[in-house]
């Protein structure tokens, strides 16, 4: 699975939720509106899926839409506390953070977990033809990736793949912009070390 950034993150502009995720349909949903809250569903829950994918490679298909279930499910408990004003696309890629960092951690214990791949395991670097090359790159990415702890793989993701702003990424971690712009470079030179580690990219002479 290629990681892809979500295309154009500021379509709707900085802060905008997105279409189908408006303060009216959440105050219906706060209200009890069944049918307003499965909107919300269908408005969200593909970037719930995005990120979850993107941010433990090890999950598989129901894994994925058992965490999503799970994400939505809180935000139920949760919404009656939601400012509707607010864009809440963030909040719900911050609820999925939270079950995404206690999945790692319930998994953390468990020897041998699939989907981490180990450098000797990839395929020889002399591979010539193109669409293996890319296959190998890919997977070169995602075990660099998979490599990092929870927290700051969480912090790549909801930036790279879900595409979200300075402010929404804040927003999602319930942090100021400043701290999480700290979060996402503290996260970005992991990720390059563990790049350069692979052969990815190469490591800067002194």
């Amino acid at each position: 699975m290629t990681i892809a950034p979500r295309q154009d993150p500021d379509a709707t502009g900085p802060g905008d939720p997105p279409a189908g995720a408006d303060a009216g349909q959440v105050r219906r949903a706060q209200g009890g509106d069944r049918a307003a809250f499965a909107a919300l569903y269908v408005a969200l829950a593909p970037d719930v899926q995005r990120f979850l994918a993107g941010q433990e490679a090890a999950l598989d298909r129901h894994q994925v839409d058992d965490a999503t279930q799970e994400t939505f499910l809180r935000l139920h408990r949760l919404l009656p506390a939601v400012d509707a004003a607010r864009p809440l696309r963030p909040y719900v890629l911050g609820v999925a953070r939270r079950v995404a960092l206690e999945l790692a951690r319930r998994r953390s214990s468990v020897p041998g977990r699939p989907g981490e791949v180990e450098p000797d395991a990839l395929p020889g670097r002399d591979l010539v033809h193109e669409e293996v090359e890319g296959a190998e790159r890919d997977r070169l990415v995602h075990g660099a990736l998979s490599a990092l702890a929870p927290e700051p793989r969480a912090v790549l993701v909801l930036r790279l793949v879900n595409g979200l702003t300075m402010q929404e990424l804040a927003d999602s971690l319930q942090v100021s912009v400043p701290t999480a712009r700290a979060r996402l470079r503290e996260a970005a030179a992991a990720l390059t070390v563990q790049l350069e580690r692979r052969g990815i990219v190469r490591e800067e002479g002194p």
